[in-house]
């Protein structure tokens, strides 16, 4: 079942974003259907994207992002404070119109 992700994170800029996206590799994690990226309008970064389901998410976040986060704070000097505090919110396919 579809899994829909909406990440917000007030005070992440575009560079911060990056910084993190070069640590996750060139591929496509196995079961993103969708991702979309972009700065809201309060100065921060809206990250939105859809999985095939939960566990192809859950399986990204423990094994690649929470990597990428920490490579970038490592080596490009990134502040994982900032996204730590994002609010996320998930629909799952019942609540999704395909």
């Amino acid at each position: 079942m579809p899994f829909g992700v909406v990440q917000e994170m007030p005070g992440v800029s575009e560079a911060e974003y990056r910084q993190v996206e070069k640590h996750l590799g060139p591929d496509r994690p196995p079961g993103l259907l969708a991702h979309v990226a972009g700065p809201t309008t309060t100065g921060g970064w809206r990250i939105i994207n859809v999985w095939a389901d939960e566990a192809a998410f859950r399986t990204f976040q423990s094994e690649r992002l929470v990597r990428a986060a920490g490579l970038a704070a490592q080596e490009d000097g990134f502040d994982p404070a900032k996204a730590a505090h994002f609010s996320s919110v998930s629909v799952d396919g019942a609540e999704m119109p395909f």
